[in-house]
Order: structure tokens, then C-alpha cells, then sequence
């Protein structure tokens, strides 16, 4: 499902009405028909109950126009706020706002010069509120009128429906712009906004409503962001010819594990298996390779030379680097410590190892006071940080990070020409060449450790398979985030461990072969 910027929509809008030809009333009363009909389904008694619509002046305030009127021809009451003079609508939303006064729907123009809070009190005693106050072009901070407004609306016990996006939030960005409506609900129009999916806490239950642009349009436009959906997924994987064999599904090599740290090494190996890997071989630390053989029972094990702590040494370079060839995808970092030889050993398969290569945990803090290495790499490389290690290799702050996780993913992506995976709350894959997902899986039970090893086991897996990177890592994150929402979504948001998820992990793989919506 395409994510787009609120520029781009607009520029979708302009492209339906000026090359297309279907006006833009058209396209505003299909997206009030659609979101009405949306609105029903999650209050289903909403056309019996006390509805404000709340307005601005923008085309926003027409969609919320279009909404009063649908509703009034359904019985209900309908009361509509404009919190600016009508003198300020123009074009389709000024159409609409006449339709109501031709039809006897009652509106109240917001007046400064009185008392707030008397105002307030009419308005709240509303069953249900219809925010269409403002939209995606909002680029400024909300102030004034409009901020109260949206506050006090937050405190309200009654379902809050946003039409396209709840106003206050940054369509781009997911970012509140000082103030945002936190809706029960919101009806987006022609394509998912950017920001929405960025920050779901505030959209609520969400809905994307066909308004009638042609879809020739937006692939032609060459979108490359995508919200991670079955739909798109399932273009990407298939199920096996019925001969394959396992010296035909891959064999992933793992660089793992330190004293105190065999648990990452047992899991980014059972992810790897899970994920439909033929084959998998851990490289061990010579005097951890009996414990490792107790726990992993698929997994074969390479015993290497090790550090006086105990984890992998420099000097097993040359073994490990022979080993693989012919091989399909090395996967390392999970538990192997920040010792300065282990880093050294990363560097080395970095610079030399001739399969794809997942990054994740101390070999990407082994290479960030040098990110300049992984431009030197012969292979793709798929790098799965934690906004505290993407700070650190970005050498900024995590609030640097966090504060536009989008931009700062795709930065990465293109100044080093890797496939970056930044996890998280909404996870968010970028590749070199501009092409952008957002996960749509996962859940807070997953905060727990363990799971990111699980992870990058899952896409060293797929990348043996012989997927291109980017599809492994958009497969990796949703498989693994929907692995756990079967087991915990709406059941508990603690609890979970990376253990239980695996075995969750071929039934997802095999609804995405079959093209199954989950």
C-alpha cells in the first residue's frame, strides 16, 4: 500500500481534476460518502447521536461540510462550528457550506471576542465531533484558536472522527505540530498520508477511502514508499517447487555469541531456520562450542579462535572468510562483544566476505566510528539498528533520530548504499535507491530481549533464499512483527518472549505464499 507525502497528494488531487478531468466536488463528496460509511462502522449508532462537526476554512472544512449533510439526510442531529467566518471558504468547500444553510443544518461561527468557555460548553455537549479543522497542507505550528480548540477536544469522552488526517498532525512527518487531535477514528482520502501510519496513537482505527482516482495515476507518478501490507508482500514470495531440497534453500552463516551472550547466537540461528534457511552454521568461540551444541540441535557449529573474553577473534579470519564460499548470506553481531580484536574480526569479513551481509547489535557498533567501511563492502549489506545505535553511527543524539525516523532511515541509506533498518515503533526499511517501507506489524509485548536477534536471523534467512535485500528485510520485519501480534495482539502488552514468536514464524511465511489477507 503506497504512503505518500502531503505534496504528493496534493499533486495526485491537481493531476485527477486538471489531466483526468473529474472535478474536484466529485472527488470531495466521494470521500465524504466514504467516510461516512467508515464512520458507521466503528460507531454504529452514530446517526442517532448529538454530532458537531468542527470546521476550518481549507478544503477540509468542505469534506466535513459534505460529512453534516450525509448525516442529516440520515436523521441525526447535526450541529456545525466553523471556527473562522464563512467569508474566508472559497471554491468547493464554500459550495458545500451553502448546501447547509439551504437545508436548514444549524451552524455557529466561533466568535473571539466572547467568552471561550462558554462557547466550549455548547460544543461539548456533543455525542460525537467530526474534526475538520485542519488538513494535510497544515506546515506551521497550531496556535491560537485553533490549539485551544484541539486541546480541549482531547479531553472530551466521545468518539472523535478525523476527516483525513486529525488535525495538528504533520502528514509527512507523523510529527504533532505543537497541538494534535488524538481521534478515535480517521478516514484518509485516496492514499495512506505519511504521517499517519507514523503515528497511529493519534489517527486511532484508520480507513483509506477510494475518492476515484484512477490508479494508473499514482504508478505512473513512480511512487517507491510503501506501508507494509499481505497485498504487496505476496508479489515477493511464493511457495517452493516441490522438489527443492536443502543445498537449494540457502545457507546462512552466523557470527555470534560471547560468554553470557550463547543466547543471541541460539536465536538469530533459529530465525535463520524458521525463515526457510537450508542450511545453518554457527562460528563459535572454541571454548563456548559444547553449550551451543546442547542448544541448537539444526544448527551446525564451527569452533573458531577466540578473545581472551571469550568471543570471536581476529584471528579465525582467514577460516571463516575460506568457509564462506559458496555460501549465502553471513548474519553477525548479535552477543559478540565490543572487544577491540572481535572488532577487528567484523572489519575484516566486512571488507572480504563474498555473500550478503546482516548487520545488527555490536557489529554495527564495531563500525561506527568508521562508517566510511561500508561503502568499501563487495556485497549488499543490510544494517538493523535501534535508534541508540543508529544515533551512535550517525554520531547524534537519539531525539536527533527519533524525531524524523523517515528521513533519517533514508539518509543512511543512500550516504552509505545499504539496506538500513531502523527498528522501533513502526519500523522502517530504506534502500539506496529511494525505495521506502513502513512496517505495519508489531506490538509492545515485543519489548523484550531476544527479538531483535530473532530478526536478523529471519532476514538472513530470506537474503539466502535469494531475495533482494530490501524485499528480505520489508518480508523479515512484517513476518517477525506479525509472528507476534498472532500470539499477543489484544491478549497482553508484556509477557512476550523471542522464543515463543519463532515457532509463529512459517505460518506467516506460508499465508504471505498463498496470498492470504491476515
Amino acid at each position: 500500500m503506497l504512503a505518500l507525502t502531503a505534496p504528493e497528494m496534493a499533486g495526485l488531487d491537481a493531476k485527477t481534476i486538471r489531466e483526468v478531468g473529474i472535478p474536484g466536488i466529485v472527488l470531495m463528496e466521494n470521500a465524504a460518502q466514504g467516510a461516512a460509511a467508515f464512520f458507521l462502522r466503528v460507531v454504529p449508532d452514530l446517526h442517532e447521536r448529538r454530532i458537531t462537526v468542527v470546521a476550518g476554512t481549507g478544503n477540509n472544512a468542505g469534506d466535513g461540510f459534505a460529512l453534516a449533510r450525509i448525516f442529516h439526510s440520515k436523521r441525526a442531529q447535526v450541529h456545525v462550528v466553523c471556527l473562522r467566518s464563512p467569508q474566508k471558504l472559497s471554491g468547493d468547500a464554500l459550495t458545500n457550506f451553502s448546501i447547509l444553510e439551504k437545508i436548514g443544518i444549524p451552524v455557529t461561527v466561533w466568535d473571539e471576542t466572547r467568552d471561550f468557555d462558554a462557547q466550549w460548553d455548547e460544543l461539548s455537549e456533543s455525542d460525537a465531533v467530526i474534526d475538520a479543522i485542519l488538513g494535510t497542507g497544515l506546515k506551521s505550528e497550531v496556535r491560537g484558536l485553533y490549539r485551544k480548540v484541539i486541546e480541549r477536544l482531547n479531553t472530551l469522552q466521545v468518539p472523535i472522527l478525523a476527516v483525513d488526517i486529525p488535525s495538528g498532525l504533520d502528514a509527512s512527518t507523523g510529527v504533532p505540530l505543537g497541538a494534535a487531535v488524538k481521534a478515535t477514528a480517521t478516514a484518509t482520502f485516496g492514499f495512506l498520508k505519511l504521517g499517519c501510519v507514523l503515528e497511529p496513537d493519534l489517527t486511532g482505527s484508520m480507513e483509506v477511502i477510494d475518492i476515484g482516482i484512477p490508479p494508473g495515476l499514482a504508478e505512473s507518478s513512480g511512487f517507491t514508499r510503501w506501508y507494509l501490507q499481505p497485498e504487496l508482500l505476496s508479489q515477493w514470495i511464493e511457495p517452493r517447487n516441490s522438489a527443492t531440497h536443502k543445498g537449494q534453500a540457502g545457507h546462512v552463516c552466523v557470527l555470534s555469541g560471547s560468554v553470557g551472550k550463547t543466547g543471541a547466537a541460539t536465536l538469530v540461528c533459529l530465525g535463520a531456520g524458521r525463515a526457510g534457511a537450508g542450511l545453518v552454521t554457527l562460528f563459535v568461540p572454541h571454548s563456548l562450542n559444547a553449550i551451543l551444541e546442547v542448544k541448537l540441535t539444526e544448527t551446525m557449529t564451527l569452533p573458531v579462535a577466540e578473545t581472551s573474553q571469550k568471543s570471536p577473534s581476529s584471528a579465525a579470519t582467514g577460516e571463516i572468510l575460506d568457509f564462506l564460499q559458496g555460501k549465502q548470506a553471513l548474519a553477525m553481531g548479535p552477543g559478540i562483544s565490543t572487544n577491540e580484536d572481535t572488532t577487528t574480526l567484523v572489519k575484516n569479513l566486512l571488507l572480504g566476505s563474498p555473500c550478503p551481509i546482516v548487520l545488527d547489535a555490536d557489529a554495527i557498533t564495531a563500525v561506527s566510528d568508521e562508517p566510511e567501511i561500508l561503502r568499501k563492502a563487495k556485497v549488499p549489506l543490510v544494517l538493523t539498528p535501534h535508534p541508540g545505535e543508529m544515533a551512535r553511527i550517525c554520531r547524534c543524539t537519539v531525539s536527533d533520530i527519533q524525531h524524523n525516523r523517515l528521513e533519517s532511515a533514508a539518509k543512511f541509506s543512500r550516504d552509505y548504499g545499504v539496506v538500513l533498518v531502523l527498528k522501533g515503533h513502526r519500523t522502517i526499511v530504506a534502500a539506496p535507491d529511494g525505495r521506502l517501507a513502513i512496517n505495519s506489524t508489531g506490538n509492545p509485548a515485543m519489548a523484550s530481549g531476544g527479538m531483535g536477534d530473532t530478526l536478523t536471523g529471519i532476514i538472513a534467512g530470506l537474503l539466502a533464499q535469494k531475495f533482494d535485500s530490501f524485499e528480505a528485510a520489508c518480508i523479515g520485519v512484517y513476518v517477525h512483527g506479525e509472528a507476534c501480534d498472532r500470539l499477543f495482539e489484544g491478549y497482553s502488552s508484556r509477557g512476550l518472549l523471542a522464543t515463543d514468536m519463532v515457532e509463529e514464524i512459517p505460518a506467516v511465511l506460508g499465508m504471505l505464499e498463498r496470498g492470504e489477507v491476515i
